[in-house]
């Protein structure tokens, strides 16, 4: 994809690509850290097998798909960057909101602490730092668009 102006905000599949990756591996690091304080607070001891599994394997995953609805909805319509960020929020605080409203126990008891903050980890990754990357004009460059930069 050609950038006819400095400031348009584009991307392509390699960008999408790149973008959820790299949300990716950032999520799955802010989700380990965090469940590692996490537990160290509250002392739950969760299931330690399927964590790392989906922690390193699901959360990239995601994100990565995440990036390909992002470039699909920047081609699509005009203004799809906002759309994707307003339906990244809207989608994270639904997931918040089913997560507290449905469940019992308190906020921070065991394992509905320890989603509300993957939740929330991954919904903001999703809405800022994924549109960011994959729309940013010096990031993940491809060959055609760092030769135009240059001239």
């Amino acid at each position: 994809m050609k950038i006819k102006d400095k400031h348009a905000k584009q991307s392509s599949f390699s960008r999408a690509l790149l973008a959820g990756l790299i949300c990716g591996l950032v999520a799955a690091l802010l989700v380990v850290v965090y469940v590692v304080l996490y537990r160290k607070m509250t002392g739950y001891a969760g299931v330690g097998i399927i964590e790392p599994f989906v922690v390193f394997i699901g959360g990239p995953l995601l994100l990565v798909i995440a990036g390909f609805v992002f470039l699909g909805m920047i081609e699509i319509f005009k203004k799809g960057e906002l759309y994707f960020i307003a339906l990244a929020l809207l989608l994270t605080a639904g997931a918040i909101i089913f997560e507290v409203s449905f469940k019992e126990g308190s906020v921070m008891s065991g394992s509905k602490g320890l989603l509300l903050g993957i939740i929330a980890i991954v919904g903001l990754i999703i809405s800022f730092l994924l549109p960011f990357l994959a729309t940013h004009p010096k990031i993940f460059m491809e060959k055609e668009e760092l030769l135009e930069s240059a001239q």
